[in-house]
C-alpha cells in the first residue's frame, strides 16, 4: 500500500511537470470535451498525461502479479486414463492439452492444483472434477 501511494504521487508529480513544460515552455494546447464538462489548456494536458501514465503503471502491476503467481504455483503432473479409451481424443487441463494414447492413458504437466479436466473428441465432451485429496497420478475417467 505505501508503495502504491508513492507510485501515484510520483505519477502525479511527473504529469504536473510535463504539463508545465508543455504548456508554458512549448506553448502546447489541449482540450477535453464531454457532454457533462469541458477542460482545456494545462489542466487537460495534465489529465491526459496522468491517465496515460497511470494506465501504464496499472498494466505493469498486473504483469508483475501474473509473473509472481506463476513462480509461486508449483508444477503438477497429472496422470490417468479414460475407460473405455476414446479414439482421437484430447485431454485438457487449464491451458495445457495432450492427446490420449491408444490405451486411453494421459500425462500432463500444469501449474497449480487442477480443479477439473476435460476429454474432447469429435462428438464427445467429458468434464471431470478433481477433488482435493484425489491421487493426481492415477485419475480414472469413466
Amino acid at each position: 500500500m505505501p508503495n502504491d501511494l508513492v507510485a501515484v504521487a510520483a505519477l502525479f508529480a511527473c504529469s504536473l511537470l510535463a504539463a508545465v513544460v508543455l504548456f508554458t515552455v512549448l506553448k502546447s494546447t489541449a482540450v477535453i470535451s464531454r457532454k457533462e464538462y469541458q477542460v482545456g489548456g494545462a489542466a487537460a494536458g495534465f489529465l491526459l498525461i496522468y491517465a496515460a501514465l497511470y494506465g501504464s503503471y496499472h498494466q505493469l502491476q498486473g504483469a508483475q502479479l501474473t509473473t509472481c503467481q506463476s513462480h509461486l504455483l508449483p508444477d503438477v503432473t497429472v496422470e490417468g486414463s479414460v475407460v473405455p479409451p476414446i479414439r482421437d481424443a484430447t485431454i485438457i487441463i487449464g491451458k495445457e492439452s495432450a492427446a490420449l494414447d491408444d490405451n486411453g492413458r494421459f500425462l500432463l504437466n500444469t501449474r497449480g492444483a487442477p480443479q477439473s479436466l476435460h476429454v474432447i473428441s469429435g462428438d464427445t465432451h467429458i468434464s471431470h472434477t478433481i477433488w482435493p485429496g484425489d491421487d493426481l497420478k492415477n485419475i480414472k475417467i469413466p
